[in-house]
C-alpha cells in the first residue's frame, strides 16, 4: 500500500493572491492527483500547516480548497489524515481553537487529528503528532516516548535543523527522543533536509524567493518496504539573472531566451552594468510581454561580478547581511549583544 504525503500546503498564503492559489493547485491538478490516480494512491497524510492565516479565512481561498482540492478528493475517491500545524491554530500555546476542526471535520473524507493518535495502513503503524506547544508538551511528549508506532508523523520543531537554508534552529526538541523509530517525517521547516532518520519533507512548491533553487514536490510511502519515494514537482514562481551588458554573450542569451515559463513569474534581476539601456529595456519589455508578474530591479554596480547562485546567497543569508552592518556601526558599543536579540527576534519570527 502506498501512502501519500503532504505538508505545509499553506493555502491562503501572500495575504490570499488569486495568482499564488493558481500556482498552488497548479501543482495539485497537473502534478499531485494525476500520480495518485496513476499509482492507484487513496489515502493522504498531511502533516499540518494546511490554511496559512491562522486568525481568519478568506471566503475565495476557502472556495478554491473546496472546489480544487477537497471535491477532488471525492471525485477520486481519496481520503486525508491532517494534523494540526501551526497555522492552523488559532493561539500559539493552545491547540483547542483551530481552523481544521471548525471548517473541515464536517467532510467525511477529512480526517483531522487535533490530538496524538497512531494508524495503521496495511500493517504499519504511523503516529501522528500535531503541533506541540506549552499546554500539550508533556502530553504529546509522552505519547512519542510510549506509542507503539514505526513511523512518526509530525510538525516538528527540532533543534539543530535547517529553517532556511543556512541558518540552524537552535531551540525546540532534542532528535534523539526518536533514535527508536524506523522514520520521523515532519512538516514545519519548509527547508527540505534528512539527517540519520529524522526526514524535513519541505514545501509542495516555492512560496518565497527563499525557496527558488530548493527542491520541491510531494512524498510517497511504501507500508510494504517503507520505501519513501520524492515525486518532484517541476512548476517554479521564482528566478533571478544577473544584467552585465559588458558580457556580450550573456546579453545575447538573455534577450534571446525562451519566456514562456515566465509567465505569472516573480523576478530580480541585479543590474552589475548598464550601459546600453537599450537592450536592457529590451530584455524587460520581452519578460512583461510574456507575462511575468513581478520584476524587482536591484543595482550591483558597485560590487564586483556576481554570477546567480552568489545572488542566491546574498539573497536568503538575511542573518549576515544584519550581522555585516553592525559590524560597520561605530556608535554601538555591544554589538554582540545587539546582534543576540536581532538573532532571537529574527528566529521568532519565522516559527509565526
Amino acid at each position: 500500500m502506498k501512502l501519500a504525503i503532504l505538508n505545509d500546503t499553506h493555502f491562503g498564503a501572500r495575504s490570499d493572491s488569486q495568482l499564488f492559489s493558481d500556482y498552488f493547485f497548479k501543482f495539485f491538478e497537473e502534478v499531485f492527483f494525476p500520480y495518485c490516480i496513476e499509482n492507484d494512491i487513496k489515502t493522504i497524510l498531511h502533516l499540518g500547516d494546511f490554511l496559512d492565516r491562522r486568525k481568519f479565512i478568506n471566503f475565495n481561498t476557502l472556495n478554491q480548497v473546496r472546489t480544487r482540492f477537497l471535491d477532488k478528493l471525492e471525485e477520486y475517491d481519496m481520503e486525508i489524515h491532517c494534523i494540526l500545524g501551526n497555522h492552523d491554530t488559532f493561539y500559539k500555546n493552545t491547540n483547542d481553537l483551530n481552523s481544521l476542526r471548525e471548517i473541515f471535520s464536517t467532510y467525511d473524507r477529512f480526517h483531522v487529528y487535533e490530538n496524538p493518535t497512531t494508524l495503521e495502513f496495511n500493517g504499519c503503524k504511523f503516529g501522528m503528532v500535531p503541533w506541540i506547544n506549552d499546554e500539550n508538551e508533556k502530553e504529546f511528549l509522552d505519547y512519542i516516548k510510549t506509542c507503539n508506532a514505526s513511523i512518526i508523523c509530525g510538525h516538528f520543531e527540532l533543534n539543530g535543523y535547517q529553517v532556511i537554508r543556512g541558518t540552524n534552529w537552535d531551540r525546540g526538541i532534542d532528535d534523539a527522543i526518536f533514535k527508536r523509530f524506523e522514520m520521523v517525517l515532519s512538516g514545519h521547516f519548509h527547508c527540505k533536509q534528512s539527517k540519520n532518520n529524522v526526514h524535513y519533507l519541505g514545501t509542495q512548491y516555492q512560496i518565497t524567493f527563499g525557496d527558488m533553487n530548493e527542491e520541491k514536490g510531494f512524498h510517497v510511502i511504501d507500508t510494504t518496504n517503507r520505501e519513501l519515494t520524492f515525486i518532484p514537482n517541476p512548476n517554479k514562481m521564482f528566478y533571478q539573472y544577473v544584467w552585465n551588458d559588458d558580457d556580450s554573450s550573456r546579453v545575447d542569451e538573455l534577450t534571446h531566451m525562451d519566456c514562456e515559463h515566465l509567465e505569472y513569474a516573480y523576478l530580480k534581476i541585479y543590474i552589475e552594468s548598464k550601459n546600453k539601456p537599450y537592450l536592457f529595456e529590451k530584455f524587460l519589455d520581452r519578460l512583461y510581454n510574456n507575462g511575468a508578474s513581478n520584476i524587482t530591479l536591484i543595482d550591483v554596480t558597485e560590487s564586483t561580478d556576481l554570477n546567480e547562485d552568489e545572488v542566491v546567497d546574498i539573497g536568503q543569508d538575511t542573518l549576515s547581511l544584519i550581522f555585516e552592518t553592525i559590524d560597520e556601526l561605530e556608535s554601538v558599543d555591544n554589538k554582540d549583544k545587539l546582534k543576540k536579540m536581532i538573532r532571537e527576534l529574527y528566529m521568532e519570527s519565522l516559527s509565526l
